[in-house]
Order: C-alpha cells, then structure tokens, then sequence
C-alpha cells in the first residue's frame, strides 16, 4: 500500500479501474499539437475525488508581445460560465426559501428596471425567475447587437453598469417570442438575475456568490469577480487577435458572465455541484436539471445555468465562455475538465480537447 501511495506522488495518473492507468504524459504530447500560430495558449484541468485526480497542465505563451509561458495555475475570465454559478446561487436562495422560482420578477427586481424592462415592451408581471434561468423569457440579448462590441472596441476603458447592460437590450432589440414558449439565450436575463442575488442578500453578486455557493468550505480559492487587483489574470485575444487584457471587466460583470477563475477552481466546483456537495439537498440538483420543451426545437438542451451534451455516445453536462473556456462533467466517469482556449477555438460547438480527452479515456477502458 506505501508503494503505491508514493507512485501516486509522483507519477500523474488517473487510475480507471483496479487494473486500468490512465498517463498524463501520453495525453499531453497530443494536447501540445494544439498550441500553434492561431492558438497562443492552453490551459486545462482534470478532476476526480473518486479517481484521485486533480491535474492541471498549459501550453503555449500567455502574451504574445514577450513570449512569457502560460501559467497552468493562471486565472482568466470565464465569461459565460458565470451563469452556472449565478444559477447554482438562485438554486441555493431557493433552499433557504428567500425565493420563488416560478415567482413573477416584479417582486425581486427594483422599481428602475421593471420600468425600463415596461418601456421595452416586457411584462415583468410574467416573467418568472426560472424564465430568466433557462432562458424562455423572451429577453433579447443585448452582447448579440453590434453595437455591444462596436462600443468595446470604441472605447475599451468604458465602465459599464448593469441598468445600462439593460437598458441596452430595450434600445437594441424587441421582446422575442411569447414568455415561456421558446428558447433564446439571454446574457441580459443573467444581468437581471445577478441583481435579484444582489437585492436578495444586500450583498455585492461577489460575496453573495461566495458565501451562497460556500466557496471557503469546497476550497474554491481563486474564483471572484475581476477587479483591479487581479495582477494574475492571463492573456486572452479575440479571434482576430486583439488583446482582450485591456479592456474594462465591466463588459460581463454583472451576472452574465464576470468571474475569473483558474482551470482547476471550474472543474472542482463542477466536480462538487454533481457530487451534491453544492446544494443541502439533492432534489435541488435534480430542479436545476429539469428539462425543458418548446412548441420549436431549443438550440440547446438548456436546464438552468446549464445543458447537455452528447459526444460520441457519452452524456455530458457543460456550459462554455465566450473567451474560449468549457467545462464537463461526465457522469460514467465522474471527472470533471475544463479547459481555456486564450484565442477560443473554431470548427466546433465544444473545445477539441474535450472530445480528445474522453476519447481517450474510452480506449484506454476497452478490455
């Protein structure tokens, strides 16, 4: 038993099955192929309590002006990753019953926004919590006008606020559909829903979202939203290769997206949201896993703050970023990955590595 405690420590593996070991290092000489002159860096992380494992490992450089190496334990921003724990901490005021998922958003959203949601044609009377969590609200979302990124790039130091992310999506767009009979994500719905936290709790969404979510207790350490002291975040680009590193946090801030996280913090909280170490009660998992239907086929198999997947026959749940991060967990296997592309990736709705590591977990199985 000591022997193989000590192969464990320095040796990473993932071990599969008594007489079944995974090695990192074979999976990491094709994950390197990856880094090229259209992907400056990588990072990733792979987790499993049950399986021993917590493995993170980047490839590649964080800033292309000097060529620095990408740090595995680098944070960066999540982007829409967000809304898995935004979701996760509606979930949890659901528990402590301060909150009514199925309750109009009238009741929880302040004066201001319910008029300017009326002036744009919404009903908020209408719009319950949970249309706002599995996107049905009817909500445009105003990151999808051009005028979003024409402002970024205008004026990158910009400050937004969350009542000008809303009162963005009025001017920008009309309500979509009827409430409750579609499917149409809405990063504006999670600007809403990160102000109900912060109404809720008379917290700031960053301490609320630590403490509902028990960041401390699950060890989760290097997750908060972006403000001027994170001198550790690394270097993330739009495709066509501007630096993201200038401009304001303030863009996602406020529910839609907005935390900084490293590749392991993601794929531990994923890991511990389906181990139901999260939420005090297992049905609550169940709740935000329900599934939804629509009189016209969703675009994704969302629940709240989170969908599925289907790769290669296996059942994953996941929810990506917009500068380039995913994060899975595959219930056959109980691992959670995550991963961050510093340039996002194209060809696919989900991170290569993504279909590169299952795969390879799959043969290494096979008798």
């Amino acid at each position: 038993m000591k022997k193989f405690i000590l192969l464990f420590l320095f040796i990473p593996h993932l071990v599969l099955s008594q007489n079944k070991v995974f090695d990192f290092n074979e999976f990491d000489k094709f994950s390197e192929e990856y880094v090229n002159n259209d992907e400056p860096g990588i990072i990733y992380n792979i987790y499993s309590n049950t399986k021993n494992i917590n493995w993170s490992k980047a490839f590649g450089i964080n800033d292309v002006r000097i060529n620095d190496s990408l740090n595995k334990f680098g944070q960066f921003r999540i982007a829409s990753v967000t809304k898995t724990f935004v979701a996760a901490s509606v979930l949890r005021l659901w528990e402590e019953k301060k909150i009514l998922l199925d309750e109009s958003i009238s009741k929880y959203i302040s004066n201001e926004h319910q008029n300017i949601l009326i002036e744009g044609g919404y009903n908020p009377e209408i719009i319950t919590v949970r249309h706002l969590l599995n996107h049905s609200s009817g909500m445009y979302d105003h990151t999808n006008h051009p005028n979003f990124f024409k402002k970024i790039y205008d004026n990158p130091d910009h400050k937004w606020t969350r009542t000008e992310q809303i009162k963005s999506c009025i001017e920008w767009g009309n309500p979509i559909g009827s409430v409750g009979n579609q499917f149409k994500y809405s990063d504006t719905g999670y600007v809403i829903l990160g102000g109900i936290i912060e109404n809720i709790t008379k917290s700031s969404l960053d301490n609320a979202i630590k403490n509902l979510l028990r960041f401390e207790q699950l060890n989760i350490n290097d997750t908060w939203f972006e403000d001027e002291r994170d001198d550790k975040r690394i270097h993330q680009y739009f495709r066509n290769g501007k630096d993201a590193y200038g401009i304001d946090p303030s863009i996602d801030y406020f529910g839609g997206g907005g935390l900084i996280s490293t590749a392991e913090d993601i794929s531990r909280f994923f890991y511990l949201l389906f181990n139901n170490k999260v939420f005090n009660k297992e049905s609550t998992l169940k709740e935000m896993l329900k599934k939804y239907k629509y009189k016209s086929k969703a675009s994704m198999d969302y629940s709240l703050g989170i969908w599925e997947i289907e790769l290669n026959g296996l059942k994953f749940y996941t929810h990506s970023g917009f500068w380039g991060t995913q994060v899975v967990y595959s219930p056959k296997y109980d691992i959670s990955f995550s991963v961050n592309y510093s340039k996002g990736w194209i060809g696919s709705n989900n991170a290569p590595l993504i279909h590169k590591i299952f795969d390879f977990i799959e043969n290494q199985t096979k008798p």
